[in-house]
């Protein structure tokens, strides 16, 4: 068998085009398959389908295709263009190529395989022989594809809005999640209300934006407005989550000014013990546990927050809203009367947000896929050592965590 008809038949090339012969560079290790089509063949027009006559040539080309054996293999070829009385001058489509690719449609799956794989840019660009700026094409591609093909009628009823650091000195980016589908719609460049609606708008259709029934996020004021202000129907929901951390917050100030305190008395009774009050206690060790209720035992302020904290987790327990609403009544009028400043503050804050809270009631979602994929995402910053560019960074989120359709269309 010759190697025209070995390589036509390895690549599935079919009339009109056909392998006219192939060149093996050995210093390089890079083996170039050159194309040509048949003579007075008919073109179809990209664009309408019509059926034209050729116009001229492009200059020739090189498309990178999957390596044969340990050989770099390219295909070369120069495109017809061809005239429409409609569509002007265009250039005849590539039957083994996505448009304005570099790369086969084989080349560029099995790119996206490895990536996806080892999640690491550098990495699979070693292992493809890539360089940075063809594996950043290859993902921004198939990102592009994959969102163009999402289904804008299917419906959405929940949403997580949570923010994400992206660069040092208080850069952050804005991260829309599908809790019920378990992926990232979408992530916009900061955390403003006019980021977050504009994000909210671009990502959902005025029909899915009028289904979402919840949407859970933190009390940052620009997240509620701009969920306010696009999904009409849904209500703000502050999980426990984010609750969490602010009672936690409130019990460790406290520690940490009572230490302060005490050591000036003399007494170490509080050194050394933030993670014991931070702490679950269903995930302490019995050593930890033994040390918990020793301090718990004690007439101290940190003891007394720590208490509230805990009793708070009764909130998220009720049956109903009526229920729930009335245990915050009781808790924040004996958070108030305990006196401590820093339980106080967050008694405020989550009073002002009761509409949010009993909302998680009614809806019992939370926003631990949105903790979760910031797990997630930061493994993704890591593993890149940090991203200079907003859309490097969203490409590689949504290319991970989008749940996207990336492959180009295979050859027919």
């Amino acid at each position: 068998m010759k190697d025209t008809e070995l390589y036509g038949k390895i690549l599935g090339i079919h009339d009109p085009w056909h392998v006219d012969h192939v060149e093996i560079d050995i210093p390089e290790q890079t083996i170039r398959v050159f194309l040509e089509h048949d003579e007075g063949v008919p073109w179809d027009c990209p664009e309408c389908s019509k059926n034209v006559t050729l116009y001229d040539h492009r200059e020739q080309r090189e498309w990178r295709h999957l390596d044969s054996c340990q050989f770099k293999t390219l295909l070369v070829a120069s495109l017809p263009r061809i005239e429409c009385r409609e569509h002007g001058i265009l250039t005849v489509r590539a039957p083994w190529s996505a448009p304005n690719s570099r790369f086969t449609v084989l080349f560029e799956m099995f790119a996206i395989d490895i990536l996806s794989a080892v999640r690491v840019q550098v990495a699979a660009a070693k292992l493809l022989r890539l360089s940075q700026s063809q594996m950043h094409d290859i993902m921004h591609r198939a990102v592009e594809r994959g969102m163009a093909e999402r289904a804008a009628s299917e419906t959405i009823t929940h949403l997580t809005i949570d923010e994400k650091s992206f660069q040092r000195g208080h850069k952050y980016i804005t991260v829309l999640g599908d809790p019920n589908g378990h992926r990232i719609i979408d992530v916009a460049e900061s955390r403003t209300q006019e980021a977050v609606e504009n994000l909210l708008r671009n990502a959902l259709t005025e029909e899915q934006r009028s289904g979402v029934d919840a949407v859970s996020m933190d009390m940052w004021k620009a997240f509620i407005n701009a969920g306010k202000q696009v999904l009409p129907n849904a209500d703000t929901v502050h999980d426990r989550f984010h609750i969490a951390k602010y009672l936690s917050d409130a019990v460790d100030k406290t520690r940490r000014n009572e230490s302060r305190e005490l050591v000036k008395q003399g007494d170490s009774t509080l050194q050394n013990t933030k993670y014991i009050w931070l702490r679950s206690p269903e995930k302490m060790t019995a050593k930890q546990m033994s040390a918990l209720e020793s301090l718990t035992g004690l007439e101290i302020e940190t003891s007394k927050a720590w208490l509230f904290k805990e009793n708070f987790r009764h909130f998220f327990k009720c049956k109903d809203v009526d229920l729930a609403r009335e245990f915050f009544e009781r808790w924040y009028d004996a958070t108030i009367a305990l006196g401590n400043k820093y339980l106080t503050k967050v008694a405020e804050m989550l009073a002002d947000h009761i509409d949010g809270l009993l909302a998680y009631i009614k809806h019992n979602i939370t926003n631990s896929y949105a903790e979760s994929i910031n797990g997630m995402i930061q493994l993704l910053k890591a593993n890149a050592r940090g991203f200079r560019r907003f859309e490097n960074f969203r490409v590689a989120i949504l290319f991970n965590y989008g749940k996207l359709h990336l492959y180009p269309q295979e050859i027919s």
